[in-house]
């Protein structure tokens, strides 16, 4: 009987819990069948399932998810998961149903707050664009304080250090209604920071540092916080500009990766149960991006259009061909206009110089995005960098870890007889042997995949090395739907 079943099911190495949706009530989950939970590197949201017998005392709560938050939360050795069910499913033979929850984790707040042009007026009254220029650490910084103050997310943002003193890689963002995941995903990929997001409550430790609280509140409140706070960074950087925190709330910080040469993964070392190393080949070097002219080329062109045009007609007595001198003359400029629109500066190529070096005179040449903002406009100008990102080959491996006595995931553990057991997480700049090839990987820990069930005892897979090159069916779906929306924005059959 399913009783009996739930009865064995006692253990709980990951201390999973299911809370209510202000995080003020929780309740410990042992019982369930099997879990796993992964997590991600950069803004990639990570995922996870719970199965539970249909008679756990649970499984209502987790079926609660197509009208309430469910969040879910897994803590093993300081490493923390904590999201949310996304979805469930309730199926079986009569008397011997489970419940199979899909989970995804805090990440996905970020891709549901939008990156205003001006997070200062309201959405009738929004600027061009918001356009940062600077160190990552500060820029990340404000779209993420600014627009999470804006939402209404409750969140505490840890404040990056002062911008005259921040050497993080300096780079360029444009934003107008773009999601902040979508904004900067590829830029800190592209320099490896990691952007944290995890949930907090009373009781659970809290990060060092400058922290700016934006739980509560009207928007407008929020805003007049973060502003003391950023002026108060200036100023006084080493003083802490808020009390201790009491109320629960999304914990955001942008991470350097951190360097830990010591953590080394080896095949030979008996540490490793099973591992899968891969690899893909480069794509092109050159990636061509555009199809739209900036407005102002096209307006320039289209007024020495209509200046020619008015010149000819003047010329051979305009005045005198009268209303069908100008009818035709407006038939030929409209003419002319679509076919030199978007011809003029449409288009703008990056090239990666070392690829084709190293690849030979056969490496592939050529790829295309089409964009539908102008070739002068950062939003292009981060396609094409993106693009040559995106075609980036390399190396990556994924590997079960079995008994470990040097390793371990979350914080280092320090014997009695003083020798340590160093801890890694997701970020972690590690290294990885593979005693047939001799491959030798260093390279950041990407991803992390726990599973826990009752036949086995819990397995831990770290990935390192980034997923470079590989075919994901749902971004390549909604890039191709993208593009074709683009294609008729271009086109004018689609605002």
């Amino acid at each position: 009987m399913v009783a009996n079943i739930n009865e064995s099911y006692n253990a709980n190495p990951l201390n999973l819990m299911v809370h209510n949706n202000s995080y003020s009530q929780r309740i410990r989950m042992p019982g369930y069948i099997d879990v796993e939970l992964n997590a991600e590197f950069g803004l990639n949201a990570g995922t996870g399932t719970i199965t539970v017998p249909a008679n756990h005392k649970l499984a209502p709560r987790l079926m609660q998810c197509d009208h309430d938050v469910v969040p879910v939360t897994a803590e093993f050795n300081g490493w923390r998961w904590t999201g949310r069910v996304d979805s469930f499913e309730a199926s079986g033979k009569p008397g011997r149903e489970t419940v199979t929850a899909t989970l995804i984790d805090d990440k996905v707040q970020l891709g549901s707050v939008l990156a205003f042009a001006n997070t200062r007026t309201p959405l009738s009254l929004q600027g061009k664009s918001d356009h940062q220029r600077g160190p990552l650490e500060s820029v990340v910084y404000h779209y993420l304080s600014e627009n999470i103050a804006r939402s209404g997310l409750p969140a505490y943002i840890v404040m990056p250090p002062k911008r005259i003193e921040d050497k993080s890689p300096r780079i360029d963002l444009s934003a107008r209604m773009t999601s902040i995941d979508a904004l900067l995903r590829d830029i800190l990929n592209q320099y490896d920071y990691d952007v944290e997001c995890r949930m907090w409550w009373p009781g659970q430790p809290f990060p060092e540092g400058k922290v700016v609280p934006l739980v509560d509140g009207d928007p407008h409140e929020r805003l007049r916080r973060l502003t003391h706070a950023n002026i108060d960074q200036v100023f006084s950087p080493n003083n802490n500009p808020i009390q201790p925190p009491t109320k629960p709330g999304l914990v955001v910080a942008v991470r350097k990766v951190r360097e830990r040469p010591h953590v080394r993964f080896s095949t030979r070392s008996g540490e490793v149960d099973s591992f899968t190393l891969s690899g893909k080949s480069p794509g092109a070097a050159r990636q061509v991006v555009g199809g739209k002219s900036d407005d102002w080329v096209n307006e320039a062109i289209h007024f020495g259009i209509d200046w020619a045009i008015q010149g000819i007609l003047t010329a051979i007595g305009g005045v005198a061909l009268g209303p069908l001198g100008a009818l035709a003359g407006g038939l030929v400029g409209s003419w002319a206009k679509s076919q030199t629109e978007d011809t003029v500066l449409a288009f703008t190529d990056r090239t990666d110089v070392r690829r084709a070096a190293e690849m030979g005179p056969f490496h592939l040449r050529e790829g295309f995005t089409q964009s539908s903002a102008g070739t002068f406009t950062f939003d292009t100008s981060t396609l094409a960098e993106r693009a040559l990102l995106d075609s980036q080959g390399g190396k990556s491996v994924t590997m079960t870890m079995g008994h470990s006595i040097s390793k371990v995931l979350g914080d280092d553990q320090r014997h009695e007889s003083g020798k340590i057991r160093y801890g890694y997480r997701i970020g972690d700049r590690v290294t990885f042997e593979e005693h047939l090839s001799g491959t030798v990987i260093s390279d950041i820990i990407t991803g992390v995949t726990v599973k826990d069930n009752h036949d086995e005892r819990m397995r831990i897979s770290p990935r390192i090395g980034k997923r470079k090159n590989t075919s994901n069916p749902f971004i390549d779906f909604t890039d191709k739907v993208n593009k074709v929306t683009e294609t008729m924005r271009d086109f004018g059959l689609a605002t």
